[in-house]
């Protein structure tokens, strides 16, 4: 009789172990906007290799790209969140402005971080660079300014798509229109939408999914998730779209638009 008391005594120890470590983890997911995030480093040296190791501390997804010719390529085929220039100088500026309409279309922020000066750092914001930090710089100053773009920086949020005849999404109106007819959706799904429609063919894991759908306010646990994307795609039946929406088996969700002919 005393062993099974201890036992299931045990048990429910276990069992709340458990409980309170998820619970933990949920509540980091929710306020930290570096949880998941993937994070751009243009940059070679220790202080990059680094950051990079404090970035994945952070449990974000930090990668390097050292060419600065792939930089474009990386871009579109990787889609960041945010993009750190960890050694700029101003001879970056031109290759910053060719990228200027893929950051755009990604939503992607941009910090660089520099010599000390008002003449770099004109260069940069004027290139693009939404935050110059003259250096040296802490790592702990780079990761809390890295924070507040994540939290603060989503130009995406107020990109206009139109592909003519297929997809217009319009983010004054909040208003979605499929081959022309209005789909009409809610505050929530329009959000998780209009993200997933400006990155078409990437599959989108439902951890990011449940962090775009919390808009900042509410936690949203992964297991809603296949919820909410059976509702967007019921909204999208009846505009004839609901193939739009694919699922990928043992990842997540892609959005695949068809391309204007």
């Amino acid at each position: 009789m005393i062993y099974a008391l201890i036992a299931e005594s045990m048990h429910h120890a276990i069992h709340l172990r458990d409980l309170l470590t998820l619970l933990a983890a949920t509540r980091w997911e929710e306020i930290d906007p570096l949880y998941h995030a993937r994070v751009m480093l243009h940059g070679d040296g220790p202080f990059t290799d680094s950051l990079e190791k404090r970035l994945r501390s952070q449990r974000a997804v930090p990668r390097q790209v050292q060419n600065v010719a792939a930089l474009g390529t990386q871009l579109r085929q990787w889609s960041p969140q945010l993009l750190i220039f960890a050694d700029w100088g101003s001879q970056l500026a031109a290759t910053l402005q060719e990228s200027q309409e893929q950051l755009l279309h990604c939503g992607t922020a941009v910090m660089a971080l520099g010599p000390e000066g008002d003449e770099e750092a004109m260069i940069a914001l004027d290139a693009g660079v939404n935050v110059y930090v003259g250096t040296p710089a802490s790592e702990a100053l780079v990761l809390a300014q890295a924070t507040a773009l994540l939290r603060h920086g989503h130009a995406w949020e107020q990109m206009a798509i139109d592909i003519p005849g297929i997809l217009r999404v319009d983010p004054e109106s909040r208003r979605v229109y499929i081959f022309d007819k209005e789909l009409h959706l809610t505050k929530r799904l329009f959000h998780l939408f209009h993200y997933m429609a400006q990155q078409s063919e990437r599959a989108f894991s439902p951890t990011e999914i449940a962090q775009h759908l919390t808009m900042s306010k509410r936690q949203v646990q992964q297991n809603t998730v296949a919820a909410q994307i059976h509702r967007l795609r019921k909204r999208m039946e009846e505009v004839d779209a609901s193939s739009w929406l694919q699922t990928v088996h043992g990842f997540g969700y892609r959005l695949s638009i068809p391309r204007a002919k």
